[in-house]
């Protein structure tokens, strides 16, 4: 302790002594030291900022803004203040607690509009909070899509009225903006042409239009668009069974020969035509008898009355009176009737549709990789043959059906994934060498701020003073001594300063000369040859 203050003692002493400028030069140093450590530290205590939330409404960043403030969050600012990032270690908490407080509203109007609504509003402005409030809650739903990012609805609701018969029709339109890489399929648009249809009184489905940012439409009319609609829905039915059958094959034939071995296409031929057919199918052999009827008739004597049938007839003695000899008559009369059933078949048929006419399937399959450096060798012949009963299998094939199968043996190009996964090698361990370097670049900071600057601070102030005891006055003889020596040196500087003025006055008045007598002393001075 007594080293520390006879050191502290010291250090101030010398600090006293010296001049007023190299003080200030002291405390200069210093401050810029303790400002160059105490940036360091903010440097290597800097939060990691990540993405809280883009593309915001000038509203909701705001809103969000003032509420991170509130909270003593720090936060950044970019894009003109549409993105805001905040500390990786508190993201998913903040956005969980903005969630809780319906952060961000989305730049829409809601029903929310009717919670300040004032006593003094009229008729007309209620309705017309009202189509904003369905407008605004209608964009909001749309937006929970996974394909839509933005959505934009628009209402033409119509006015009740006593004077009409029939009430007029209202209308609607959609504008959609679809995320990158995201599609709205056909049976998308109509889902949202039937949700604002059935959201909005007096609106029909054939009245709600569904557009782009592009101005395509996406939906109109359901009965104009049955066809287009019917079309694609065939189209991703034969792109789910082509799908289904290369799953099969990869998947088979991966486990197997490994991963990303094995390249498989299909090309199914469907029939979507719809047929329907009735047949009733009769058999004659298989009859049988379903009723039967006998009639007999039998008359005995004389014929009853008869004749020609007219006036003639009736007359007595005519012609067609019967005569007093005739002969008595015996008449038989019998009628057999037999109904037979046949057996009758009936068939409804109804043709499935996306029947599979034919199958097209290639498939390629990699090669091997042996001895050190490795090196591609191709499958034989005898292999391959293995593999094309196994795929006939899994797929299904028929030979009457033309189905048609490629087996091929190629060397697969690498050359992209392997440049992707040495990218990513290396970005990753770029990020590495980033949060080393950075605390490797503090300490090292730390260390040459010490051994440059405080250390040669601490010797330039300490070393040039010494603690010496206290001693007696010199003798006279010693001062006497001192003095001598003193008077001997300055006449020998007196003496040297005179040598040097007669020098440099005969070499001004004749310099050609000077320049000889050198000449000569290099001359005597240079190693014989």
């Amino acid at each position: 302790m007594e080293k520390f203050s006879t050191f502290i003692k010291q250090l101030a002493d010398r600090f006293s002594a010296l001049p007023q400028g190299q003080k200030f030069a002291v405390f200069a140093l210093v401050a810029a030291g303790f400002a160059s450590l105490f940036a360091m530290s903010l440097w290597v205590q800097k939060p990691d900022y990540q993405l809280l939330y883009s593309k915001l409404s000038p509203q909701d960043a705001a809103q969000i803004v003032e509420r991170l403030k509130s909270d003593k969050i720090p936060y950044e600012l970019s894009q003109g203040g549409q993105t805001i990032r905040v500390p990786a270690k508190e993201m998913h908490e903040i956005r969980l607690k903005l969630a809780s407080e319906g952060l961000p509203e989305g730049g829409e109007v809601g029903m929310e509009i009717f919670e300040d609504s004032s006593l003094g509003m009229t008729e007309f402005m209620q309705k017309l909070n009202y189509q904003r409030a369905i407008q605004g809650e209608l964009s909001r739903t749309i937006k929970t899509l996974d394909a839509v990012e933005q959505a934009r609805v628009h209402l033409v609701i119509p006015k009740d009225t006593l004077f009409l018969k029939e009430k007029p029709r209202g209308k609607a339109s959609v504008t959609i903006k679809i995320k990158p890489g995201k599609t709205v399929t056909a049976d998308q648009a109509q889902g949202i042409v039937h949700l604002v249809a059935a959201s909005v009184e007096g609106i029909s489905a054939q009245d709600v239009v569904v557009v782009d940012l592009k101005g395509n439409i996406l939906s109109g009319d359901q009965q104009g668009s049955s066809g287009a609609i019917r079309t694609s829905t065939n189209y991703q039915h034969k792109m789910l069974v082509e799908k289904q059958i290369q799953d099969t094959i990869v998947r088979m034939l991966e486990n197997a020969l490994g991963e990303g071995k094995v390249i498989a296409r299909v090309n199914a031929d469907l029939d979507f035509e719809m047929v329907e057919r009735t047949e009733e199918i009769y058999d004659p052999d298989s009859q049988v008898v379903r009723s039967e009827q006998l009639v007999t008739e039998a008359t005995l004597g004389a014929l009853p009355p008869g004749g020609i049938p007219g006036a003639q007839s009736l007359v007595p003695g005519g012609a067609g009176g019967a005569t007093a000899g005739s002969q008595p008559a015996k008449r038989d009369k019998e009628n057999q009737t037999f109904n037979y059933e046949i057996n009758k078949i009936v068939r409804q048929i109804s043709k499935p549709i996306g029947t599979v006419q034919k199958l097209s399937v290639a498939v390629l399959i990699d090669g091997t990789l042996t001895g050190d450096p490795p090196e591609y060798q191709p499958r034989s012949e005898e292999e391959m043959a293995k593999y094309l009963p196994i795929v006939k299998s899994a797929i299904g094939y028929d030979e009457k059906r033309g189905d048609q199968i490629q087996l091929k043996n190629v060397q697969f190009d690498r050359t992209f994934e392997q440049e992707e996964e040495s990218r990513l090698a290396k970005s990753a361990t770029m990020d590495l060498a980033f949060k080393i370097a950075k605390y490797v670049l503090g300490a090292l900071f730390v260390l040459l701020f010490f051994t440059r600057v405080i250390r040669p601070l601490i010797n330039w102030m300490t070393t040039s003073l010494e603690v010496v005891p206290e001693q007696g006055q010199l003798t006279t003889a010693e001062m006497a001594a001192v003095e001598e020596e003193k008077k001997s040196l300055g006449e020998a500087l007196n003496e040297s300063a005179e040598i040097r003025q007669a020098v440099s006055e005969f070499v001004g008045n004749d310099p050609k000369f000077t320049a000889g007598i050198i000449r000569k002393w290099l001359k005597e001075k240079a190693p014989p040859a």
